[in-house]
């Protein structure tokens, strides 16, 4: 019996962030800290260790840590393997997180506990599993920087430009510490909101309308330009595609809206992109989307 007590209450804590059925304040959750947790809940990311507990200072563990990402950031894959009666209640997340190129290696040990630059190279590799997003040219000087693993540097610096990891007053990001449940929470909430804003801005740029104008060159020649304005960065630009010209005198235009190259990094700036073609001064020209 002892035993049987001992297992449920290894799979309530190893389960703690599996999806709650409603929303519910923690009584050792404060201030700021408890909206965070309380909206992640409500959206059915995590939930307590008991019905008024979130053990806020509690451990988390490699498979508590994958299978979280994995949920936050609605991560999905073909061909996942079914779980058959045996298998770990996490054995679904790791499919998924495995073929969504997340370094399940991590995961090894289920009851390891996670370090903090161990989740932040876990929840880059979630994000980028979701979409290409431009970065800034920039370097975060981290004070302990010395204590990262090498091949954890360039997610870590990533999620900071990203605002989805912080440093502490003295800079530092405490990469060897074992990460809490809540500031792996404060992490997921971040980065959910970071992909959310980009979509809705990529939603925006892809039905923002293209202007074009019609410079004279000379008696024959007309210079068509179209233009794609306010963007975050150089990443964001048009390109034309294909000209169509008729008998009667028309030609329509047709362009792409392009989006910033995978892995590389952009100034953000506000930027207005442009692309231009010839056409005879007999033509009555329109623009098209592709």
């Amino acid at each position: 019996m002892k035993n049987k007590k001992n297992m449920i209450a290894a799979l309530t804590l190893g389960c703690s962030l599996l999806a709650a059925s409603s929303a519910s304040a923690f009584s050792d959750v404060q201030g700021a800290d408890a909206a965070v947790i309380t909206s992640l809940q409500s959206k059915g990311v995590i939930q307590g260790v008991s019905e008024d507990k979130f053990a806020p200072q509690g451990k988390l563990t490699s498979v508590q840590g994958v299978h979280l990402i994995v949920k936050a950031l609605q991560l999905k894959a073909a061909d996942v393997t079914l779980q058959n009666p045996n298998a770990p209640w996490y054995a679904e997340s790791l499919d998924i997180a495995a073929k969504n190129g997340l370094p399940v290696e991590l995961a090894a040990d289920p009851s390891a506990e996670l370090t903090r630059e161990q989740f932040a190279q876990l929840l880059y590799k979630g994000i980028q599993a979701t979409g290409d997003y431009p970065l800034i040219k920039m370097y975060i000087r981290v004070a302990d920087e010395d204590q990262m693993t090498p091949l954890y540097q360039g997610s870590i610096q990533n999620l900071l430009l990203m605002k989805v990891a912080t440093l502490d007053d003295k800079s530092l990001f405490h990469p060897q510490d074992r990460i809490t449940r809540l500031e792996a929470a404060g992490m997921i909430a971040k980065a959910i909101e970071f992909t959310d804003r980009h979509k809705e801005q990529t939603d925006n740029q892809e039905n923002q309308e293209v202007s074009f104008t019609i410079e004279k060159v000379n008696a024959d020649i007309n210079k068509i330009v179209l233009t794609r304005r306010e963007q975050p960065s150089p990443g964001y630009g048009i390109a034309i595609t294909n000209i169509e010209m008729n008998d009667s005198g028309h030609a329509k235009i047709r362009y792409k809206l392009t989006s910033p190259e995978p892995g590389k990094m952009y100034p953000q700036v506000l930027w207005t992109s442009k692309t231009e073609t010839y056409l005879s001064s007999k033509y009555k020209v329109e623009i098209q989307a592709n």
